[in-house]
């Protein structure tokens, strides 16, 4: 199974579409927070418009496994067919245990370890990143909508072999093979 890994979309939907439109081929769409609200420290997009946010993933075919970031509230959830307000959510593929989280309530690089987890894939940064913590593989997917420290804009892959991140117009980025 190969999964689309989006985080910190802060009510861009140009760059949620673009992120949507990849060329790669996924089965499930995991999103690790922050749907729809910009956020009080976040500037507001050119694009941002929530209630277009929620229709387009409100389309969205494939399965949709979500937790909820700093950013979600119940009023999002009203918007969104699919669930989001679960703070963590634990995922078996293949044979890997896959541990998804926003990254607010916790600080990955402690906490990962102790959740048992082969993947933990957390957000709330906005920083793209890979590393590996006692046996356990720390994933950020970055944001689509507001990069920090110099990233470019960026979404993640995960399939059976590697998990990758790439940039908003589709280039590899980093990637860490399993």
């Amino acid at each position: 199974m190969n999964a689309l890994i989006i985080s910190d979309i802060h009510g861009s939907h140009q760059a949620l579409e673009t992120a949507l439109n990849t060329c790669l081929d996924y089965d499930l769409l995991i999103l690790v927070g922050d749907h729809m609200y910009h956020g009080p420290r976040n500037p507001v997009l050119p694009d941002y418009n929530p209630q277009k946010v929620a229709d387009r993933l409100n389309a969205v075919t494939k399965p949709i496994l979500a937790v909820r970031g700093n950013c979600d509230s119940e009023v999002d959830q009203m918007l969104l067919r699919h669930s989001m307000m679960q703070d963590y959510t634990i995922l078996q593929l293949s044979e890997h245990m896959v541990y998804l989280t926003h990254g607010h309530l916790n600080d990955p690089a402690s906490y990962a370890p102790t959740t048992g987890a082969d993947i933990f894939i957390s957000g709330h940064t906005h920083l793209p990143g890979i590393e590996t913590i006692n046996k356990t593989i720390l994933f950020n997917p970055g944001s689509i909508a507001l990069p920090k420290g110099g990233h470019p804009a960026s979404y993640g892959y995960l399939s059976s072999d590697s998990l990758s991140i790439y940039t908003l117009d589709h280039t590899l980025y980093k990637t860490h093979q399993l």
